[in-house]
């Protein structure tokens, strides 16, 4: 924890107050706030920090509502539930930069992918899936939640199998519906589980990288580049590793501030509930 985890957060927070910089052979001096203010008048990092937003608020939204609908299904008892759980679960057993190319760069090609060929067919225009800012922000969305569906499914699916028959089975005898039971009986003890599958799930989509610089390498523009990302280019390609410090502590404290507000929000619908 010293070697791994401490001693590079100590020292990463130390370069936010130097000059450090990779590519310019200047002496080593203390620079007090003057990285933190720079990033109060830096426009590229509030744009890679609203796409950030955008990909975890729009794509763990969808994990979590296509996870909660797959376990659902998978939780009924059907004979070829192990084979769907396997065939489900292969979407996470390959590595980002495999689906950024497979899915992101070749399914959603412009020029000769198989879902434009598809609108084609139909009659309908081609969609300019990583050329258009707009769509290409739902486009690494799609791709992420391909990937990560199934993340959210198995755990839900945990949490579904370990909710107790009997109160299910109270409400059948007394008449209530499969849609009634699932809203106040299924669906409140899965809070607990549900809270950690989006947190877990929102920590790491937070980290976004690999998916993006495969399907649109940021563009068009910087309208797909991420905070992670914006960091670097930064401190990697341009060597500023003092202010690419900085940026990567405001993502900290950004990531932080988003899971206390998340844990505050769903304590309050889960004691709503109870």
């Amino acid at each position: 924890m010293l070697a791994l985890s401490i001693f590079p957060l100590i020292f990463s927070l130390g370069l936010t107050f130097t000059n450090v910089n990779l590519f310019r052979r200047t002496p080593l001096r203390f620079v007090g706030l003057e990285n933190w203010a720079r990033i109060f008048s830096d426009e590229a990092l509030l744009e890679t920090l609203i796409n950030t937003v955008i990909f975890v608020g729009g794509g763990v939204a969808i994990q979590y509502a296509l996870g909660l609908a797959l376990a659902v299904a998978l939780n009924q008892g059907l004979r070829e539930q192990r084979l769907m759980r396997v065939l489900f679960l292969l979407p996470m057993m390959v590595s980002p930069i495999a689906v950024g190319f497979i899915i992101g760069r070749m399914v959603f090609s412009e020029g000769f992918g198989p879902i434009n060929d598809m609108l084609d067919a139909l009659g309908l225009p081609a969609v300019a899936w990583v050329t258009s800012p707009g769509v290409a922000k739902w486009t690494i969305i799609l791709v992420d939640t391909w990937q990560w569906t199934p993340l959210m499914m198995l755990l839900i699916l945990v949490g579904l199998q370990g909710i107790p028959g009997e109160p299910i089975q109270a409400a059948r005898v007394d008449g209530a519906s499969e849609w009634q039971i699932f809203r106040h009986i299924v669906f409140p003890l899965l809070l607990p589980v549900s809270i950690t599958a989006i947190l877990i799930r929102a920590l790491e989509a937070f980290k976004i990288i690999d998916i993006i610089r495969v399907v649109t390498g940021g563009g068009p523009g910087r309208a797909t580049e991420s905070v992670t990302a914006y960091v670097y280019n930064v401190g990697a390609k341009q060597g500023d590793l003092a202010y690419a410090a900085s940026a990567a502590y405001v993502l900290l404290f950004v990531v932080i501030g988003v899971s206390f507000l998340a844990l505050y929000v769903m304590r309050r619908v889960q004691a709503r509930y109870e």
